[in-house]
């Protein structure tokens, strides 16, 4: 069936009535749009030509759908957040400390067993290879700990955990971003200076906005529950014996180096 219509106050057409049809789902078309076809006595409002009935009560059921999703989204309030907790920084200051001797007597012991040097030659020390090398298993370990546990050994010594905004554990893909992130900007690479830098910032960013860098923007949270007196024995107790293992698996390298300290001194 062929139709005219008044468009821009000019009469337009033919159009087939599939074509008005589909001027009307995207809006060129109204109810109060003048059409006529042959047989009519006049140019019609567009609602009320019997073929395009039909097109104008579906617009009416879309728009009124639309207005109800709209009206349920308005209402509808997102999910809350929770808030991120207390910043415990000499809490999580020990965690760090903790779990940065226990990555490097792991560490240290892989090095031994495959006969590598354990202290590095001090030209090598600025090699950026040397640094990711030794940065990608620790930060592969730390994620893989988060997304599993929720928490460190250092951070369980601690009675802290590491939750995503919903107070879940985080995946491996947040996780893993975490790990990077903290060993980066918070750990400095393992650069004596740049740790102390980053530490110095992350306590600033934690007392002035309550997490530190990487938790704030992501969202995650660290809260802590009671820590009990034991914990913090087991903490120090721990703390030693990896420390003291580090230095007995480095002794062989270490102890000539010692010695010879001594015996220049005494000299």
């Amino acid at each position: 069936m062929l139709l005219w219509i008044i468009k821009d106050g000019e009469k337009a057409g033919p159009f087939e009535d599939y074509r008005i049809r589909e001027m009307i789902r995207e809006g060129q078309i109204i109810a109060e749009t003048g059409i006529w076809h042959e047989g009519a006595e006049g140019w019609l409002p567009a609602s009320e030509v019997q073929i395009l009935k039909g097109e104008f009560t579906k617009a009416d059921a879309r728009r009124d759908a639309e207005a109800v999703s709209e009206l349920e989204e308005s209402l509808t309030p997102p999910p809350l957040a929770l808030a991120q907790p207390p910043f415990l920084a000499w809490r999580r200051l020990g965690a760090r400390v903790f779990d940065y001797f226990l990555y490097q007597l792991i560490l240290v012991s892989f090095l031994r067993l495959g006969g590598f040097a354990m202290i590095p030659d001090p030209a090598s020390q600025g090699s950026g290879w040397l640094i990711i090398g030794v940065l990608i298993p620790v930060i592969l370990m730390e994620a893989a700990l988060l997304s599993s546990l929720g928490f460190t050994p250092g951070k369980w010594l601690m009675s802290l955990r590491v939750e995503n905004h919903l107070g879940g554990k985080l995946s491996t893909q947040f996780a893993l971003i975490r790990s990077m992130r903290v060993w980066v900007l918070g750990m400095g690479m393992m650069h004596p200076i740049l740790m102390l830098l980053g530490h110095s910032v992350t306590l600033w960013f934690g007392l002035k906005r309550g997490a530190p860098l990487w938790d704030l923007h992501s969202g995650f949270r660290v809260p802590g529950s009671e820590l009990a007196a034991s914990r913090v024995l087991l903490y120090y107790v721990l703390l030693v014996v990896v420390v003291a293992a580090i230095m007995q698996v480095m002794w062989p390298e270490l102890g000539p180096m010692v010695e010879e300290e001594m015996a220049r001194q005494r000299k």
